[in-house]
């Protein structure tokens, strides 16, 4: 498989207009739909998952778009001043106006999370883009990860650090230095939950 072009798309406008990269795999075979990936947090497209992927897609002769989250990989942006909703709005904006012809949306932990919101969109807007979207495959979805995953499993040392300072070091077997959850990150994140808000606390 010959290696995709990285390329680049603005997203977003002003002081939070940020430089998102991607890589685009055209299908060889005729109306063969594409799969557009969506990657874990802090994971980037160039992944042994992401390149298996996309091996496996054109072995079959479909086609393929993978691109970083800002704060991730090759994308603008540092990962503590990201949201879920500017994740959101990347996915959004690369299916719409990079992605061609109809596409399986796949992803993976923080990225299924991601394309249960993306398919929540397209739904409610009802457009011709929503009719290009032929199905959705969550592999292990980190579903509410902001809410179930992060607040609602941190200690309360964690909760109040983030309150009072804004943020905590969360700790990772796969980075030394840990992630930087920060409380913006948690309270915007509320506004893209799946689970029902009864059982949803801010504090």
């Amino acid at each position: 498989m010959s290696e995709a072009e990285l390329q680049f798309l603005d997203v977003g406008e002003g002081a939070h207009r940020r430089r998102i990269a991607y890589l685009r795999h055209e299908p060889s075979a005729t109306g063969a739909p594409g799969l557009l990936w969506l990657i874990g947090l802090m994971s980037d497209m160039h992944s042994a998952k992401s390149a298996a992927l996309a091996e496996w897609a054109d072995d079959r002769g479909l086609g393929m778009t993978r691109f970083d989250y800002s704060g991730h990989g090759r994308s603008e942006g540092r990962f503590e001043d990201a949201t879920v909703g500017d994740w959101l709005e990347e996915a959004e904006a690369v299916f719409r106006r990079i992605t061609r012809g109809p596409q399986i949306i796949v992803g993976s932990s923080t990225g299924a999370h991601i394309a249960l919101l993306l398919l929540r969109r397209l739904i409610e807007a009802r457009d011709a883009d929503n009719a290009r979207l032929k199905g959705l495959v969550l592999i292990a979805p980190a579903w509410d990860l902001t809410e179930e995953l992060m607040w609602k499993e941190f200690s309360e040392d964690a909760r109040r650090e983030i309150m009072e300072k804004g943020s905590y070091r969360l700790p990772s077997d796969y980075d030394a230095s840990g992630y930087v959850i920060t409380r913006r990150f948690i309270e915007e994140g509320r506004n893209h939950l799946l689970a029902s808000n009864t059982d949803r606390k801010k504090s």
